[in-house]
């Protein structure tokens, strides 16, 4: 970007203009170049992914129609990326190691780095740009797609995301740095413009200094292409701290680089005035199977401009949702000297209507030069959130001692903030069966609502159960849903595993998205109730020709202190050889306390067995047979009494599977 003006007046140029909005929503393109480049775009931008080995899934912005009254901005690229995009990339920082995203380079930009496996190559799926990279046990999608700009209202800015998870078994610490080569047409060295500051040498921003979004143009009266970057807003992910720099000392350091405060845009190395800048978000830790989603995104920036000796150009987002994390909306106002002459005096003021207000709406600019661009700031809030028309249109007025006057009015919507609620059901009937929940696992759908007048960004759904229920194996408690759209409606699925609980238990959905939005959905589910029961089964696998042998089997008896009771058999028919300790009589890799059965009696075995503290399900003992005959004849308890710790009796339901099979 280079460090000079056009000074030209124009007629009337209006920047948003919201009748073409419905026609660009989603009429959108694909295709391949002839450098093999994946293109997808729509009237207003295209973004631009590099498919070759060289700097894969490396990505630029132009435009295609540009701002839809301007016909000087097509095609314009507004990230270098001419033949195939490589002067921007992304970097992670994993555990101390910093790392490139995508394919290896042999060019100057991350020459040398350390890369992961791209295990997705650039991909169309959803209208999105998916490219994937590997590094170990981290795994990086790089996701594209077009979505509006916060000051047209239209679809024209590039929406770039980041999704990093844990696919390990340990957590991991990560970072990410997105570097752009931004650039305005032909012009490689405009500056940027923050809030009421011009940045045109090295600067670094912390995150408590940023506005909602930076733009660069060469001019105020006329811009050949204005850009625009968001810093924050309900669809982007505010980073720890920005620099912005040359682009030769960026592409150099991968994530630490040669940064000078006050020098000027000059290329690293050379001769030329080469800008670009760099979002940090500070390594943090990743536990296993978590997923972390950064945002941001660059595009066209709308600003309503009115020529004249005082050129004005005002803007601020077109659509606000105004809450509690999000409590003022910005105003920009830039103001050119157009003439030869020094301007006196120079005063602007934003006229607000009723019910709105903002710190300085006068402020004395003093004697403005030839050429003299300057840049005021108001942070707009209303006087009650809760009570918000749908639209307001606020006016800047510009005076001088020595020139006409000049104004500017724009108008700005308001939205609700994302309204949701979620049903959550059993998606299959889970039944007690011989004392167990069948299935177990089983599977839950949360369907979320979006009822509100706008979207949440980032989304993540947690599901957080009561004792007794957990995740089942593989299964992950948070899940990423991306975007959830106004008047949409989507199904999360988990699959939950019961231990030893029945009945109506509660639990609780948290749903989270970007600027810390937060809502906890408590819901409950009904499960069969669990009985106590003792039955008998045959042991599987364990009769053949001349042998046979009985499972005692318990399940839900975790409040039972002791249990008394006869097997009685046909002597007849079997013969008793011997009787093993049951899985409930071993913990932990040993033998716990076992009161051998009296067998003296023929036909009848005695348990009379103190049972382990707190456990409920399991084998009490396996009786083995030797057949006198071709079938066992009958089997079964009788006398059965069965006392909690306190002494008391309870029931046990008794089956007999032997008996149901015959």
């Amino acid at each position: 970007m280079k460090k000079y003006r056009y000074i030209i007046s124009v007629s009337l140029i209006l920047l948003l203009v919201f009748s073409f909005q419905a026609a660009a929503q989603n009429n959108f393109f694909q295709n391949e170049d002839e450098h093999n480049n994946l293109r997808f775009g729509n009237e207003y931008i295209v973004i631009v992914v590099n498919q070759n080995q060289n700097s894969q899934g490396r990505f630029a912005v132009e435009t295609t129609g540009g701002a839809p009254a301007r016909e000087n901005d097509d095609n314009k690229p507004l990230i270098y990326g001419r033949p195939n995009p490589w002067t921007s990339y992304t970097s992670l920082w994993i555990n101390d190691q910093k790392y490139v995203f995508g394919g290896l380079t042999e060019r100057r930009a991350g020459d040398g780095a350390r890369y992961g496996e791209v295990i997705q190559e650039p991909t169309v799926e959803d209208n999105k740009i998916v490219t994937k990279t590997r590094f170990d046990n981290i795994v990086v999608e790089q996701i594209l797609s077009i979505v509006k700009s916060s000051t047209t209202g239209l679809a024209d800015s590039a929406q770039i995301q980041y999704r990093v998870t844990n696919e390990g078994q340990q957590e991991d610490k990560v970072g990410l740095r997105i570097m752009l080569d931004t650039m305005l047409g032909e012009n490689d060295g405009a500056p940027f413009r923050l809030g009421e500051d011009t940045i045109s040498t090295d600067k670094l921003y912390y995150d408590k200094q940023l506005d909602d979004f930076w733009q660069a143009f060469d001019s105020v009266s006329n811009p050949q292409v204005t850009s625009q970057g968001s810093f924050i807003g309900p669809d982007v992910s505010t980073p720890d701290r920005v620099y912005f720099s040359d682009w030769g000392s960026l592409a150099d350091g991968v994530w630490d680089f040669d940064f000078n405060p006050g020098q000027d845009f000059m290329r690293k190395g050379e001769y030329e005035i080469d800008s670009a800048m760099a979002m940090y978000w500070v390594p943090e830790i990743l536990e296993p199977g978590q997923t972390k989603t950064y945002i941001t995104k660059y595009g066209l920036g709308g600003i309503t401009i009115v020529p004249g000796i005082l050129s004005l150009g005002v803007t601020s987002p077109a659509e606000v949702t105004l809450d509690d994390n999000n409590q003022t909306f910005p105003v920009v106002a830039y103001l050119e000297n157009t003439s030869e002459i020094n301007a006196r005096n120079v005063s602007i003021q934003i006229d607000l209507p009723d019910g709105f207000n903002a710190e300085q709406v006068s402020r004395d600019l003093g004697d403005m030069e030839p050429g003299d661009i300057s840049q005021i700031t108001w942070n707009v809030e209303a006087e009650d959130r809760n009570n918000l028309p749908e639209s307001m249109t606020y006016r800047v007025i510009v005076d001088a001692d020595n020139t006409d006057s000049n104004e500017v009015e724009r108008k700005v919507e308001f939205l609700g903030p994302p309204q949701l609620d979620a049903n959550i059901t059993l998606m299959e009937e889970v039944e007690s069966i011989d004392g167990r929940l069948e299935p177990n696992p089983f599977r839950i759908q949360a369907e979320i609502n979006n009822s509100g007048e706008t979207s949440l960004y980032g989304v993540e759904a947690e599901l957080i159960l009561p004792p007794g229920l957990v995740t089942a194996s593989s299964e992950i408690s948070k899940k990423n849903v991306g975007i959830l759209r106004n008047n949409e409606k989507i199904n999360i699925n988990w699959a939950i595993e019961a231990l030893r609980v029945d009945g109506t238990l509660p639990f609780a959905l948290k749903v989270s998205g970007l600027n810390n939005y937060q809502k906890t959905i408590v819901e409950e589910i009904n499960l069969p109730a669990l009985k106590p029961l003792i039955l008998l089964r045959e042991t599987r696998g364990q009769r053949d020709e001349d042998y046979f042998a009985v499972d005692i089997v318990a399940a839900n008896i975790a409040e039972a202190e002791n249990i008394a009771f006869d097997l009685n058999y046909d002597s007849e028919k079997l013969l008793l050889t011997h009787i093993s300790r049951g899985d409930f009589f071993v913990g932990d890799n040993n033998l716990l306390p076992f009161n051998r059965p009296d067998r003296s009696e023929r036909g009848k075995v005695i348990f009379d067995q103190e049972f382990p503290f707190n456990k409920a399900n399991g084998v009490i003992a396996t009786v083995h047979f030797k057949l006198k005959e071709d079938e066992p004849g009958n089997i079964s308890i009788n006398n059965f009494e069965a006392v909690n710790g306190p002494g008391d009796s309870f029931e046990i339901e008794i089956r007999n599977i032997l008996e149901e099979e015959n």
